[in-house]
Protein backbone atom coordinates (compact mmCIF):
# COMPACT_ATOMS: atom_id res chain seq x y z
CA UNK A 1 0.00 0.00 0.00
CA UNK A 2 1.31 3.12 -1.19
CA UNK A 3 1.59 6.20 1.40
CA UNK A 4 -1.03 8.10 -0.61
CA UNK A 5 -3.47 4.94 0.57
CA UNK A 6 -2.03 4.72 4.20
CA UNK A 7 -2.75 8.68 4.60
CA UNK A 8 -6.50 8.49 3.53
CA UNK A 9 -6.80 5.96 6.77
CA UNK A 10 -5.30 8.39 9.02
CA UNK A 11 -8.80 9.70 10.38
CA UNK A 12 -9.88 6.57 11.00
CA UNK A 13 -6.64 5.51 13.06
CA UNK A 14 -6.53 8.82 15.06
CA UNK A 15 -9.90 8.50 16.40
CA UNK A 16 -9.31 4.53 17.54
CA UNK A 17 -5.89 5.94 18.65
CA UNK A 18 -7.99 8.84 20.95
CA UNK A 19 -10.66 6.29 22.11
CA UNK A 20 -7.82 3.90 23.70
CA UNK A 21 -5.94 7.01 25.11
CA UNK A 22 -9.22 8.56 26.56
CA UNK A 23 -10.24 5.72 28.21
CA UNK A 24 -6.91 4.48 29.98
CA UNK A 25 -6.48 8.04 30.50
CA UNK A 26 -9.57 8.41 33.09
CA UNK A 27 -9.28 5.27 34.10
CA UNK A 28 -5.68 6.11 36.41
CA UNK A 29 -6.15 10.02 36.46
CA UNK A 30 -8.52 9.67 38.73
CA UNK A 31 -6.38 7.84 41.29
CA UNK A 32 -3.93 10.66 42.03
CA UNK A 33 -6.69 13.50 42.87
CA UNK A 34 -9.22 11.42 44.90
CA UNK A 35 -8.07 12.66 48.26
CA UNK A 36 -8.47 16.69 46.94
CA UNK A 37 -11.73 15.36 46.01
CA UNK A 38 -12.75 13.40 49.29
CA UNK A 39 -11.44 16.62 51.05
CA UNK A 40 -13.35 19.11 48.96
CA UNK A 41 -16.33 16.72 49.25
CA UNK A 42 -15.62 16.15 53.23
CA UNK A 43 -15.99 12.51 52.82
CA UNK A 44 -14.03 9.73 53.77
CA UNK A 45 -11.74 7.19 51.90
CA UNK A 46 -14.39 4.43 51.80
CA UNK A 47 -17.16 6.67 50.01
CA UNK A 48 -14.85 8.41 47.57
CA UNK A 49 -13.62 5.11 46.46
CA UNK A 50 -16.94 4.54 44.43
CA UNK A 51 -15.54 7.40 41.81
CA UNK A 52 -13.41 4.90 40.83
CA UNK A 53 -15.42 1.45 40.65
CA UNK A 54 -18.21 3.08 39.07
CA UNK A 55 -16.44 3.40 36.42
CA UNK A 56 -14.42 0.33 36.26
CA UNK A 57 -17.46 -1.04 37.15
CA UNK A 58 -19.66 -0.12 34.08
CA UNK A 59 -16.54 0.10 31.23
CA UNK A 60 -16.43 -3.93 32.29
CA UNK A 61 -20.05 -4.76 32.92
CA UNK A 62 -21.25 -3.31 29.34
CA UNK A 63 -18.31 -4.67 27.03
CA UNK A 64 -20.55 -7.63 25.54
CA UNK A 65 -23.97 -5.38 24.96
CA UNK A 66 -21.40 -2.24 23.24
CA UNK A 67 -20.05 -5.19 21.26
CA UNK A 68 -23.13 -6.54 20.14
CA UNK A 69 -25.52 -3.54 19.45
CA UNK A 70 -22.78 -2.21 17.03
CA UNK A 71 -23.02 -4.80 15.11
CA UNK A 72 -26.82 -4.41 15.27
CA UNK A 73 -26.81 -0.70 14.55
CA UNK A 74 -23.23 0.18 13.18
CA UNK A 75 -19.67 0.76 14.43
CA UNK A 76 -19.57 4.39 13.43
CA UNK A 77 -22.50 5.20 15.31
CA UNK A 78 -22.22 3.79 18.24
CA UNK A 79 -18.92 5.07 17.90
CA UNK A 80 -19.86 8.68 17.85
CA UNK A 81 -22.06 8.20 20.49
CA UNK A 82 -19.65 6.72 22.61
CA UNK A 83 -17.36 9.91 22.06
CA UNK A 84 -20.43 12.39 22.54
CA UNK A 85 -21.46 10.49 26.27
CA UNK A 86 -18.08 10.33 27.36
CA UNK A 87 -17.39 14.26 26.27
CA UNK A 88 -21.03 14.68 27.76
CA UNK A 89 -19.98 13.06 31.25
CA UNK A 90 -16.64 14.64 31.37
CA UNK A 91 -18.13 17.87 31.83
CA UNK A 92 -21.00 16.73 34.31
CA UNK A 93 -18.05 15.14 36.04
CA UNK A 94 -16.36 18.77 36.10
CA UNK A 95 -19.39 20.41 37.34
CA UNK A 96 -20.59 18.11 39.89
CA UNK A 97 -21.51 19.78 43.20
CA UNK A 98 -21.39 16.36 45.62
CA UNK A 99 -20.01 13.09 45.67
CA UNK A 100 -23.77 11.85 44.72
CA UNK A 101 -23.81 13.80 41.48
CA UNK A 102 -20.00 12.85 40.46
CA UNK A 103 -20.51 9.33 41.36
CA UNK A 104 -23.63 9.66 38.47
CA UNK A 105 -21.63 11.40 36.02
CA UNK A 106 -18.69 8.78 36.43
CA UNK A 107 -21.13 6.09 35.90
CA UNK A 108 -22.64 7.87 32.73
CA UNK A 109 -18.86 7.78 31.61
CA UNK A 110 -17.61 5.12 32.22
CA UNK A 111 -20.67 3.61 29.98
CA UNK A 112 -19.69 5.65 27.16
CA UNK A 113 -15.86 4.28 27.87
CA UNK A 114 -16.71 0.88 27.57
CA UNK A 115 -18.17 1.82 24.07
CA UNK A 116 -15.52 3.44 23.50
CA UNK A 117 -12.86 0.63 24.89
CA UNK A 118 -14.95 -2.32 22.50
CA UNK A 119 -14.93 -0.63 19.59
CA UNK A 120 -11.62 0.60 18.27
CA UNK A 121 -10.76 -3.33 17.66
CA UNK A 122 -13.50 -4.07 16.01
CA UNK A 123 -12.96 -0.71 13.61
CA UNK A 124 -9.57 -1.58 12.66
CA UNK A 125 -10.50 -5.11 11.93
CA UNK A 126 -13.73 -3.99 9.78
CA UNK A 127 -12.61 -0.77 7.95
CA UNK A 128 -9.13 -0.94 7.43
CA UNK A 129 -6.99 -3.15 4.52
CA UNK A 130 -5.46 -6.31 5.92
CA UNK A 131 -2.05 -4.26 5.34
CA UNK A 132 -2.75 -1.71 7.46
CA UNK A 133 -4.43 -3.42 10.37
CA UNK A 134 -0.88 -4.26 12.21
CA UNK A 135 -0.19 -0.36 12.45
CA UNK A 136 -3.68 0.44 13.63
CA UNK A 137 -3.40 -2.00 15.86
CA UNK A 138 0.35 -0.89 17.15
CA UNK A 139 -0.79 2.63 16.60
CA UNK A 140 -3.61 2.22 18.93
CA UNK A 141 -1.83 0.00 21.97
CA UNK A 142 0.51 2.74 21.99
CA UNK A 143 -2.35 5.14 23.03
CA UNK A 144 -3.61 3.10 25.24
CA UNK A 145 0.00 2.75 27.13
CA UNK A 146 -0.12 6.31 26.64
CA UNK A 147 -2.66 6.71 28.88
CA UNK A 148 -1.74 4.70 31.27
CA UNK A 149 2.09 6.34 31.41
CA UNK A 150 0.20 10.10 31.78
CA UNK A 151 -2.64 9.20 33.75
CA UNK A 152 -1.05 9.86 37.30
CA UNK A 153 1.36 12.51 36.76
CA UNK A 154 -1.08 14.78 34.91
CA UNK A 155 -3.42 14.38 37.34
CA UNK A 156 -0.67 15.51 40.42
CA UNK A 157 -0.04 17.97 38.01
CA UNK A 158 -3.58 19.21 36.65
CA UNK A 159 -5.05 19.19 40.56
CA UNK A 160 -1.98 20.53 42.28
CA UNK A 161 -1.68 24.22 39.77
CA UNK A 162 -5.33 24.17 39.03
CA UNK A 163 -8.05 21.81 40.78
CA UNK A 164 -9.21 18.25 40.20
CA UNK A 165 -12.41 19.81 37.97
CA UNK A 166 -10.00 20.34 35.36
CA UNK A 167 -8.83 16.66 35.19
CA UNK A 168 -12.12 15.69 33.14
CA UNK A 169 -12.11 19.29 31.19
CA UNK A 170 -9.36 18.21 29.28
CA UNK A 171 -11.44 15.52 27.85
CA UNK A 172 -14.50 18.11 26.17
CA UNK A 173 -11.78 19.71 23.44
CA UNK A 174 -10.33 16.35 22.48
CA UNK A 175 -14.12 14.44 22.09
CA UNK A 176 -14.99 17.19 20.37
CA UNK A 177 -12.58 17.22 17.93
CA UNK A 178 -12.08 13.20 17.45
CA UNK A 179 -16.42 13.26 16.96
CA UNK A 180 -15.92 16.28 14.15
CA UNK A 181 -13.11 14.28 12.69
CA UNK A 182 -15.14 10.84 12.48
CA UNK A 183 -18.06 13.01 10.95
CA UNK A 184 -15.77 14.88 8.12
CA UNK A 185 -14.60 11.63 7.72
CA UNK A 186 -17.38 8.80 7.70
CA UNK A 187 -16.89 7.35 4.09
CA UNK A 188 -13.53 5.78 6.56
CA UNK A 189 -16.22 3.61 8.43
CA UNK A 190 -18.77 2.69 5.60
CA UNK A 191 -21.04 -0.12 7.09
CA UNK A 192 -23.39 -2.02 5.13
CA UNK A 193 -25.31 -1.89 8.22
CA UNK A 194 -26.03 1.82 8.20
CA UNK A 195 -28.16 1.52 5.04
CA UNK A 196 -30.09 -1.18 6.27
CA UNK A 197 -33.22 -0.79 8.48
CA UNK A 198 -32.75 -2.14 11.90
CA UNK A 199 -34.87 -4.29 13.63
CA UNK A 200 -34.19 -3.80 17.37
CA UNK A 201 -36.87 -6.21 18.70
CA UNK A 202 -34.31 -9.37 17.78
CA UNK A 203 -31.61 -7.32 19.97
CA UNK A 204 -30.80 -10.12 22.83
CA UNK A 205 -32.56 -7.97 25.36
CA UNK A 206 -32.69 -10.85 28.25
CA UNK A 207 -28.94 -12.10 27.22
CA UNK A 208 -27.93 -8.36 27.45
CA UNK A 209 -29.96 -8.17 31.06
CA UNK A 210 -28.33 -11.51 32.19
CA UNK A 211 -24.66 -10.14 31.14
CA UNK A 212 -25.19 -7.12 32.81
CA UNK A 213 -25.52 -8.53 36.44
CA UNK A 214 -23.75 -11.20 36.39
CA UNK A 215 -20.70 -9.28 35.04
CA UNK A 216 -21.35 -6.48 37.52
CA UNK A 217 -21.49 -9.04 40.38
CA UNK A 218 -18.02 -10.67 39.28
CA UNK A 219 -15.95 -7.29 39.10
CA UNK A 220 -17.40 -6.31 42.02
CA UNK A 221 -16.88 -9.81 43.64
CA UNK A 222 -13.02 -9.77 42.12
CA UNK A 223 -12.38 -5.58 43.23
CA UNK A 224 -13.28 -6.46 46.74
CA UNK A 225 -12.06 -9.73 47.65
CA UNK A 226 -8.77 -8.64 48.09
CA UNK A 227 -10.08 -6.30 50.93
CA UNK A 228 -12.65 -8.30 52.73
CA UNK A 229 -11.15 -11.73 52.04
CA UNK A 230 -12.58 -15.14 50.83
CA UNK A 231 -15.25 -15.96 53.80
CA UNK A 232 -16.87 -12.79 53.91
CA UNK A 233 -20.46 -14.15 54.01
CA UNK A 234 -21.69 -10.58 51.42
CA UNK A 235 -18.91 -11.68 48.59
CA UNK A 236 -19.78 -15.23 48.69
CA UNK A 237 -23.97 -14.49 48.51
CA UNK A 238 -22.71 -12.34 45.63
CA UNK A 239 -20.63 -15.10 44.03
CA UNK A 240 -22.99 -17.39 44.47
CA UNK A 241 -25.36 -15.35 42.36
CA UNK A 242 -23.25 -14.11 40.20
CA UNK A 243 -22.01 -17.71 39.21
CA UNK A 244 -25.91 -18.38 38.77
CA UNK A 245 -26.90 -16.07 36.29
CA UNK A 246 -23.52 -16.95 34.75
CA UNK A 247 -24.55 -19.84 34.34
CA UNK A 248 -28.38 -19.23 33.10
CA UNK A 249 -26.62 -16.83 30.69
CA UNK A 250 -24.59 -19.64 28.76
CA UNK A 251 -28.17 -21.62 28.71
CA UNK A 252 -30.02 -18.69 27.15
CA UNK A 253 -27.20 -18.21 24.99
CA UNK A 254 -27.22 -22.51 23.59
CA UNK A 255 -31.05 -22.19 23.05
CA UNK A 256 -31.46 -18.18 21.59
CA UNK A 257 -30.91 -18.06 17.77
CA UNK A 258 -29.94 -14.43 17.91
CA UNK A 259 -28.07 -14.60 21.73
CA UNK A 260 -25.69 -11.65 22.48
CA UNK A 261 -22.90 -14.08 22.29
CA UNK A 262 -22.31 -16.53 19.77
CA UNK A 263 -20.93 -19.71 21.57
CA UNK A 264 -20.10 -21.29 18.05
CA UNK A 265 -17.27 -18.65 17.91
CA UNK A 266 -15.03 -20.95 20.72
CA UNK A 267 -15.72 -24.07 18.36
CA UNK A 268 -12.64 -22.12 16.82
CA UNK A 269 -9.50 -23.30 18.63
CA UNK A 270 -7.91 -20.46 17.32
CA UNK A 271 -10.18 -18.41 18.92
CA UNK A 272 -10.57 -19.59 22.01
CA UNK A 273 -6.69 -20.41 22.58
CA UNK A 274 -5.93 -17.05 22.07
CA UNK A 275 -8.82 -15.51 23.93
CA UNK A 276 -7.53 -17.25 27.19
CA UNK A 277 -3.52 -16.34 26.07
CA UNK A 278 -4.79 -12.79 26.75
CA UNK A 279 -6.62 -13.14 29.51
CA UNK A 280 -3.40 -15.11 31.24
CA UNK A 281 -1.32 -12.27 29.75
CA UNK A 282 -3.68 -9.32 31.48
CA UNK A 283 -3.59 -11.44 34.27
CA UNK A 284 0.68 -11.05 35.23
CA UNK A 285 0.23 -7.89 33.81
CA UNK A 286 -1.86 -6.49 36.43
CA UNK A 287 -0.51 -8.36 39.39
CA UNK A 288 2.68 -6.97 38.62
CA UNK A 289 1.67 -3.60 38.29
CA UNK A 290 -0.15 -4.13 41.49
CA UNK A 291 3.08 -6.01 43.40
CA UNK A 292 6.16 -4.42 41.92
CA UNK A 293 5.82 -0.98 43.78
CA UNK A 294 6.03 -2.91 47.01
CA UNK A 295 8.59 -5.30 46.40
CA UNK A 296 10.65 -1.98 44.75
CA UNK A 297 9.59 0.18 48.17
CA UNK A 298 10.28 -2.71 51.15
CA UNK A 299 13.43 -4.48 49.09
CA UNK A 300 14.86 -2.29 46.99
CA UNK A 301 13.82 1.26 49.18
CA UNK A 302 13.44 2.90 45.99
CA UNK A 303 11.34 6.16 46.13
CA UNK A 304 8.30 6.84 44.45
CA UNK A 305 9.99 9.15 41.93
CA UNK A 306 12.18 6.02 41.02
CA UNK A 307 9.02 4.12 41.09
CA UNK A 308 7.37 6.14 38.54
CA UNK A 309 9.85 6.58 36.61
CA UNK A 310 10.69 2.62 36.23
CA UNK A 311 6.48 2.63 35.28
CA UNK A 312 7.71 5.23 32.92
CA UNK A 313 10.65 3.20 31.11
CA UNK A 314 7.68 0.42 30.76
CA UNK A 315 5.79 2.23 29.12
CA UNK A 316 8.08 3.80 26.56
CA UNK A 317 9.05 0.86 25.74
CA UNK A 318 5.35 -0.56 25.12
CA UNK A 319 4.94 2.68 23.36
CA UNK A 320 7.80 2.16 20.79
CA UNK A 321 7.92 -1.29 20.05
CA UNK A 322 4.07 -1.22 19.15
CA UNK A 323 4.18 1.42 16.91
CA UNK A 324 7.65 -1.29 15.22
CA UNK A 325 5.16 -3.99 15.37
CA UNK A 326 2.83 -1.98 12.50
CA UNK A 327 5.81 -1.79 10.86
CA UNK A 328 6.63 -5.72 10.56
CA UNK A 329 3.21 -6.95 10.62
CA UNK A 330 2.67 -7.18 7.25
CA UNK A 331 5.18 -9.81 6.99
CA UNK A 332 4.80 -11.94 9.89
CA UNK A 333 2.05 -14.06 11.46
CA UNK A 334 0.72 -12.29 14.05
CA UNK A 335 0.08 -15.76 16.16
CA UNK A 336 3.84 -16.57 15.54
CA UNK A 337 4.70 -12.48 17.25
CA UNK A 338 2.07 -13.46 19.93
CA UNK A 339 3.88 -16.71 20.80
CA UNK A 340 7.47 -15.47 20.62
CA UNK A 341 6.63 -12.38 22.80
CA UNK A 342 4.94 -14.95 25.48
CA UNK A 343 8.35 -16.62 25.62
CA UNK A 344 10.11 -13.68 25.87
CA UNK A 345 7.91 -12.10 28.97
CA UNK A 346 8.78 -15.66 30.54
CA UNK A 347 12.76 -15.05 29.61
CA UNK A 348 12.28 -11.10 31.53
CA UNK A 349 10.64 -12.91 34.47
CA UNK A 350 13.36 -15.37 35.01
CA UNK A 351 16.10 -12.45 35.03
CA UNK A 352 14.23 -10.87 37.77
CA UNK A 353 13.89 -14.01 39.83
CA UNK A 354 17.81 -14.93 39.27
CA UNK A 355 18.65 -11.62 40.26
CA UNK A 356 15.89 -10.36 43.04
CA UNK A 357 18.11 -10.32 45.93
CA UNK A 358 20.93 -8.04 44.17
CA UNK A 359 21.89 -4.60 44.84
CA UNK A 360 22.04 -3.54 41.44
CA UNK A 361 19.43 -2.00 39.53
CA UNK A 362 20.51 -3.00 36.71
CA UNK A 363 18.52 -6.17 36.28
CA UNK A 364 15.01 -4.17 36.83
CA UNK A 365 15.45 -1.75 34.28
CA UNK A 366 16.31 -4.61 31.87
CA UNK A 367 13.03 -6.76 33.66
CA UNK A 368 11.19 -3.49 32.94
CA UNK A 369 12.59 -2.67 29.08
CA UNK A 370 12.00 -6.43 28.28
CA UNK A 371 8.42 -6.76 29.28
CA UNK A 372 7.44 -3.05 27.85
CA UNK A 373 8.90 -5.67 24.51
CA UNK A 374 7.20 -8.83 25.17
CA UNK A 375 3.25 -6.92 26.21
CA UNK A 376 3.48 -4.44 23.80
CA UNK A 377 4.05 -7.33 20.67
CA UNK A 378 1.87 -9.90 22.76
CA UNK A 379 -1.25 -7.49 23.12
CA UNK A 380 -0.97 -5.81 19.68
CA UNK A 381 -0.38 -9.27 17.65
CA UNK A 382 -3.14 -10.91 19.89
CA UNK A 383 -5.16 -8.04 18.79
CA UNK A 384 -4.80 -8.29 15.46
CA UNK A 385 -5.26 -12.55 15.63
CA UNK A 386 -8.14 -12.70 17.28
CA UNK A 387 -10.00 -10.09 14.94
CA UNK A 388 -8.98 -12.04 11.95
CA UNK A 389 -11.46 -14.52 13.52
CA UNK A 390 -14.54 -12.37 13.02
CA UNK A 391 -16.45 -12.11 10.47
CA UNK A 392 -18.29 -9.65 8.60
CA UNK A 393 -21.54 -9.07 10.74
CA UNK A 394 -19.89 -9.74 14.41
CA UNK A 395 -16.92 -7.72 14.63
CA UNK A 396 -18.33 -5.48 17.20
CA UNK A 397 -19.45 -8.81 19.30
CA UNK A 398 -15.98 -10.53 18.74
CA UNK A 399 -14.05 -6.99 19.87
CA UNK A 400 -16.42 -6.84 22.88
CA UNK A 401 -15.96 -10.50 24.45
CA UNK A 402 -11.95 -10.10 23.80
CA UNK A 403 -12.17 -6.68 25.54
CA UNK A 404 -13.77 -8.62 28.28
CA UNK A 405 -11.77 -10.97 28.57
CA UNK A 406 -8.93 -8.74 28.72
CA UNK A 407 -10.59 -6.35 31.70
CA UNK A 408 -11.47 -9.96 33.96
CA UNK A 409 -7.82 -11.61 33.30
CA UNK A 410 -6.53 -8.13 34.76
CA UNK A 411 -8.63 -8.42 37.91
CA UNK A 412 -8.09 -12.01 38.24
CA UNK A 413 -4.45 -11.30 38.29
CA UNK A 414 -4.77 -8.72 41.35
CA UNK A 415 -6.34 -10.87 43.21
CA UNK A 416 -4.01 -14.40 42.54
CA UNK A 417 -0.82 -12.13 43.14
CA UNK A 418 -1.99 -10.77 46.40
CA UNK A 419 -3.14 -13.80 47.63
CA UNK A 420 0.09 -15.63 46.61
CA UNK A 421 2.51 -13.02 47.94
CA UNK A 422 0.44 -12.84 51.66
CA UNK A 423 0.54 -17.00 51.53
CA UNK A 424 4.01 -16.89 51.55
CA UNK A 425 5.11 -13.61 53.12
CA UNK A 426 5.86 -15.25 56.43
CA UNK A 427 9.14 -15.97 53.73
CA UNK A 428 10.32 -13.00 53.62
CA UNK A 429 11.81 -12.57 49.88
CA UNK A 430 11.18 -15.88 48.53
CA UNK A 431 7.27 -14.31 48.80
CA UNK A 432 8.09 -12.05 45.45
CA UNK A 433 10.25 -15.30 43.92
CA UNK A 434 7.31 -17.71 44.56
CA UNK A 435 4.78 -15.44 43.33
CA UNK A 436 6.81 -14.42 39.91
CA UNK A 437 7.45 -18.24 39.64
CA UNK A 438 3.72 -18.35 39.27
CA UNK A 439 3.66 -15.38 36.81
CA UNK A 440 6.27 -17.27 34.82
CA UNK A 441 4.19 -19.95 34.37
CA UNK A 442 1.22 -18.17 33.81
CA UNK A 443 2.95 -16.13 30.44
CA UNK A 444 4.50 -19.25 29.42
CA UNK A 445 1.00 -20.71 29.43
CA UNK A 446 0.33 -17.93 27.23
CA UNK A 447 3.42 -17.99 24.93
CA UNK A 448 2.20 -22.00 24.38
CA UNK A 449 -1.41 -21.53 23.45
CA UNK A 450 -0.02 -18.92 21.04
CA UNK A 451 2.05 -21.60 19.25
CA UNK A 452 -0.93 -23.99 19.04
CA UNK A 453 -2.90 -20.75 17.06
CA UNK A 454 -0.37 -20.42 14.56
CA UNK A 455 -1.29 -21.76 11.18
CA UNK A 456 -0.38 -21.37 7.22
CA UNK A 457 -2.80 -18.37 6.65
CA UNK A 458 -1.07 -15.43 7.29
CA UNK A 459 -2.62 -12.75 9.36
Amino acid sequence: MDNKTAVKYLPLIISTAAASFMVNLDTYIINVSIPAIAADFLVDKADVSWVIMSYNLLVVSLLLICGKLADRIGLKKLFIFGFVLFTLSSLFCAISQNLGQLIISRIIQGIGASILYALPQAIIGKFLPKEQRGMGFGLSASAAALGIMLGSPLSGLITGLLSWHWIFLINIPVGIAIIALILKNGNLFYDKIENNVMRYSNFDIKGSILSFFAILGLTFWLNRLNTFGFSNPILIILLIISLILSLWFIIHCLKEENALVDLNLFKNRYFTAGNIAMFLISAFLAGNNFLMPFYLTEVKSFSEVQIGSLFVIYSASYMTFSLIYGKISKNINAAKISSIAGILSVFSILIFILNIQKTSSLYIILFFILLGISFSFFITSNNNFIMAQAKENNAGAVAGLHRMTGRFGMLFGVVIFEFLFSFFNTLNINGYVYTYIAGLLICLSAGILSIFCISDKKI
